[in-house]
């Protein structure tokens, strides 16, 4: 029944906007490759939508398709939107990327005193992770953000600024920046800041434990172990890739602490929407975008794997520099500055390389718009 389905799914786009094309064709490559159920794909050129189609299962058990209202888990995504209403209240001047973050949370301890909210968006603090490893897929190491302040006021602090490590704890504490110097809850101020005034109602809170309508279930291609509460691990750490299929990832419970780093889900249409209006000048100003698609400047003079936030390198094979976000490794999102060009890619597979699946949208599109005539 699952091949059938899937052969079936993976045949046509669900819903385009356009005619199957060249994007479609490798999407449904990628995917049948990958054994992805399902699939949201969208790419922006100039500020407009220009190519917009759902592909596979949403729920692989109940043949339900994917289609433009079916909300993904975004999973570490949520990270932008937290990112960018931090910059928009330095734009304001109620913030400072510079000034020690202690100095909105004099609460923490003063072990954590030069940590900046720069460091803690680009993951340069230092702090330790409140989260548990990648190959975990049950649980983050506390419960209430009560609890996990004792443990991690027990663990070694490194030296802020000096190299990268992507950590949660960061994310934790720029909420609670938010909220402290706004007033407001954090996911209030990012509603009524972020969401609402661009016409977004769409996404939803929530982790893989709310029963959220519309969502597409979470399946993994990383082979589990047999107590199942991990993922299979090679002997470098990388994760093993299932040789006989998919598996329901169950994924992490995201207690409230965690949710501005990893709460929200969304779909298509929303993230459209977003992401129009983010490069679009809508939401920030461009120098701010700019300045957060750069990477961060390591102590030695080295370049860090983060800007502010964001990921920013050159997109292989083309050398254009590139802007990306992503999470729970089944969504990504990149988007060419100079092009003025951005793909969407929302999976329902934990572990299918979305970045690659970008890069090859992206291709795809400006090859088909070159032997068009357009622009790439």
């Amino acid at each position: 029944m699952f091949a059938l389905s899937m052969a079936v799914f993976h045949a046509n786009a669900v819903a385009s906007t356009v005619r199957p094309d060249e994007v479609d064709r490798v999407v449904n490559q990628y995917m049948a490759a990958r054994k992805i159920p399902g699939a949201s794909v969208a790419i922006i050129k100039d500020g407009k939508l220009v190519k917009e189609s759902s592909y596979g299962l949403a729920n692989v058990e109940l043949g339900v398709p994917v289609n433009h209202n079916t909300l993904f888990t975004l999973a570490s995504t949520t990270k932008e939107f937290t990112a960018v209403a931090i910059m928009s209240l330095v734009e304001e001047g109620k913030l400072s990327l510079d000034t020690p973050i202690r100095h909105y949370l004099p609460e923490l301890p003063a072990s954590w005193g030069a940590v900046t909210i720069r460091h803690c968006l680009s993951h340069t603090s230092g702090l330790p992770d409140g989260d548990a490893p990648d190959d975990v897929n049950v649980t983050p190491l506390a419960g209430t953000q009560a609890d996990l302040m004792k443990l991690l006021v027990t663990r070694p602090v490194g030296e802020p600024g000096v190299k990268t490590v992507y950590n949660q704890t960061e994310f934790m504490l720029l909420a609670d920046v938010i909220e402290r110097v706004t007033g407001k809850p954090y996911k209030t101020f990012i509603e009524d800041r972020l969401l609402k005034p661009l016409g977004i109602a769409s996404m939803r809170w929530g982790d893989a434990w709310e029963v959220i309508p519309g969502r597409a279930s979470l399946y993994t291609a990383v082979e589990p172990t047999s107590d199942r509460l991990k993922l299979q691990l090679d002997a470098k750490g990388e994760p093993v890739m299932s040789k006989s299929g998919i598996h329901v990832f169950g994924s992490k419970a995201v207690p409230e602490w965690l949710t501005p780093a990893a709460g929200l889900n969304g779909n298509i249409d929303a993230m459209v929407r977003w992401e129009s209006a983010l490069w679009g000048g809508k939401v920030i100003r461009p120098e701010t975008l700019a300045l957060m698609s750069t990477p961060y400047k390591l102590r030695d003079e080295s370049a860090g794997d983060f800007g502010l936030a964001f990921v920013p390198y050159p997109l292989p094979g083309t050398g254009e520099p590139s802007v990306s976000s992503g999470g729970g490794a089944a969504v990504w999102i990149t988007t060419l500055p100079k092009s003025h060009l951005t793909a969407i890619v929302l999976t329902n597979l934990q572990g299918c390389s979305p970045p690659a699946l970008t890069a090859q949208v992206l291709r795809a599109y400006r090859q088909q718009s070159l032997a068009s005539g357009g622009k790439p």
